[in-house]
C-alpha cells in the first residue's frame, strides 16, 4: 500500500489528487480543482513531502524518427540530437521516446520511433513554488503518456492493435492514436464538456483519415475512456467501431470522478507501477535534487561526526580534570614535607660526594694490567715445544697476547698433538681465550693469538 500525491497542470488550472494504491486498485481521498493562482495557499497547508506531476503543455513536439536497430544503446543521444535538428527553436526540453515498429528505407531496416518534446520553462513556475514549500518532485510525466498506458489496460489480451483513445480532461479532449502497445500520435481538441459532443465525432473522423493516409495504419476501434457508456446516435457517426469504457483500475470509483480527475489518477497509478518510464523531468532539476540529497547526506554526517568529537572532547575534559585535580593534591601534599624534601635533598649531595672516591677505585680495580696478564700467563715447562716470542698488546675493553715458538717432535701427528696440547693449556688459564692459533708441521712452529679480559672472565 502506498500514498500518492498527483498534480495535474495544464498552464491555467491545478487538479491535486491524493491517492492510496493497493494491489493495482486506486482509493482516491482527496480531490480538487483550483486556478494557479491559489497553488501556493494549497501547498502551504499540504503536509505531504513528495510528488508527481502530470504536465499538459499547450506547445509540444512529436516527431518520428528512424534509427538503426544496432544504435539502440545509444537512442537517448540520438534521438535527441535528431529533435534538435529537426526544432532548433528548441533550448532546454525533455523527451521521451519509444520504439513502435520497423520501416524499410533504401532497402535498409530502421526502428520507427515516436518522438514527443515538451519544452522545460513552461513547467518552471510550477517547480518553483512547490520547492519554495520544501517538498521535492519525484517525477514529471506527459499528461498523454499517464493516460495512454491507463488506456492500454482497456484492452485486454490484444494490446497491439492499432487504436483511437479518447479523454476528457479540463478545457479539451485528448486523441492518442496507439500502436504496438505503444502511443504514435496525440492530437488536441478545445472542449469545455466532457461528454461527447457532435463536432467531437468528426475530429475522431479526421484522426482516422490520417492515420490511413500518414501513418499507414488502420486503427481497430476508438475507445472513449472516462465515459461509462454512449448514445447510439454517435456509434453511428464515427467511421470505426465505438466504445466506451473505464479502466480497469478505476472500475469502483465514482464516474464523476474519473471524468474531472482522469489525468492526475492516471498519473498516481503511472508513478506507482511505472516511475521511471517516461519521466520528463527537467535534467537542471533533476542533477539539483541529486545534489541535495548528497548535502543533506553530508550534513547529517558532519553533525553526527561533529557530536562525536563533541563527546570526545568532553571526554577528554574529564580525563583532564581528574588529572588536575590530583595534581594539586600532589602538590598539597608535597608543600606539607619541605622538610622531608630538605634532608633527602641533603643526604642526596652527601652520596654524590661519597661516590667519586668509590668510582674511582672501582674503575681502578677493574682496569686491566699488562703485568697481571702476563702473571696469568703461565704454561707449564715442557721439553715438547719452546715458546720464542710472547707480546701484550691493549685491545678495546681486553689486552691481545701473541704467543710463538717452535715444537720439538720427531714425526707430523706428534707435533700436532703437542701443539693442540698447548691451545687447550692456554684455553684454560682464568681469564684468556684463544682467538686464532695456526702450527706449521714441517717447520714445527707455531702462533697464537689470545685476549685476556681479567681473572674469573672469558671471552666466547
Amino acid at each position: 500500500m502506498s500514498d500518492v500525491l498527483s498534480f495535474y497542470f495544464d498552464g491555467a488550472i491545478v487538479q491535486a489528487v491524493k491517492a492510496c494504491i493497493s494491489n493495482d486498485t486506486l482509493t482516491i481521498k482527496d480531490a480538487r480543482t483550483f486556478p494557479f493562482d491559489e497553488f501556493d495557499d494549497y501547498l502551504s497547508a499540504c503536509g505531504e513531502k513528495t510528488c508527481v506531476v502530470c504536465s499538459n503543455p499547450p506547445l509540444f513536439y512529436q516527431d518520428i524518427v528512424h534509427l538503426p536497430p544496432a544504435a539502440g544503446k545509444l537512442y537517448d543521444k540520438l534521438v535527441r540530437s535528431e529533435i534538435q535538428k529537426a526544432h532548433p527553436d528548441l533550448t532546454s526540453f525533455s523527451i521521451f521516446h519509444r520504439t513502435i515498429g520497423e520501416s524499410i528505407i533504401d532497402t535498409r531496416q530502421y526502428s520507427k520511433i515516436a518522438v514527443f518534446s515538451y519544452p522545460d520553462d513552461f513547467i518552471a513556475d510550477f517547480i518553483l513554488k512547490v520547492n519554495r514549500h520544501c517538498m521535492a518532485i519525484s517525477s514529471v510525466y506527459a499528461a498523454p503518456c499517464s493516460i495512454a498506458r491507463l488506456a492500454l489496460s482497456t484492452c485486454g489480451t490484444d494490446p497491439d492493435q492499432p487504436r483511437i483513445f479518447i479523454a476528457s480532461l479540463p478545457g479539451e479532449k485528448l486523441l492518442l492514436v496507439c500502436e504496438n502497445g505503444e502511443m504514435e500520435f496525440i492530437r488536441k481538441i478545445p472542449s469545455f464538456d466532457s461528454a461527447l459532443l457532435p463536432e467531437d465525432t468528426n475530429n475522431i473522423n479526421m484522426t482516422v483519415d490520417y492515420c490511413f493516409q500518414s501513418l499507414r495504419i488502420r486503427p481497430l476501434e476508438a475507445v472513449m475512456l472516462n465515459q461509462s457508456e454512449l448514445s447510439e446516435e454517435f456509434s453511428a457517426s464515427v467511421s470505426i467501431p465505438y466504445r466506451a469504457t473505464l479502466p480497469l483500475p478505476l472500475t469502483d470509483m465514482p464516474p464523476h470522478l474519473v471524468q474531472e480527475y482522469l489525468a492526475p489518477v492516471a498519473t498516481a497509478l503511472h508513478a506507482a507501477t511505472s516511475p521511471g518510464f517516461g519521466n520528463i523531468l527537467p535534467s537542471d532539476y533533476a542533477a539539483f535534487s541529486v545534489h541535495k540529497k548528497l548535502l543533506t547526506a553530508a550534513a547529517m554526517f558532519m553533525l553526527v561526526l561533529t557530536l562525536l568529537l563533541g563527546g570526545y572532547l568532553v571526554a577528554e575534559w574529564l580525563i583532564i580534570s581528574e588529572l588536575k585535580s590530583k595534581i594539586a593534591r600532589a602538590r598539597m601534599e608535597l608543600s606539607g614535607s619541605a622538610d622531608e624534601l630538605a634532608s633527602f635533598r641533603k643526604l642526596d649531595a652527601e652520596v654524590k660526594r661519597l661516590n667519586q672516591p668509590l668510582d674511582f677505585t672501582t674503575r681502578h680495580n677493574t682496569s686491566l694490567n699488562p703485568a697481571t696478564a702476563l702473571a696469568a700467563l703461565t704454561l707449564p715447562a715442557s721439553a715438547g715445544y719452546s715458546i720464542k716470542v710472547l707480546a701484550i698488546q691493549s685491545g678495546e675493553g681486553f689486552l691481545g697476547a701473541r704467543i710463538e715458538g717452535n715444537i720439538n717432535a720427531s714425526g707430523f701427528s706428534e707435533t700436532q698433538a703437542i701443539f693442540e696440547g698447548i691451545v687447550e693449556q692456554l684455553g684454560n688459564i682464568p681469564g684468556y681465550t684463544v682467538s686464532s692459533s695456526s702450527v706449521d708441521v714441517k717447520l714445527k712452529t707455531f702462533s697464537i693469538q689470545a685476549r685476556y679480559k681479567g681473572i674469573g672472565t672469558q671471552v666466547k
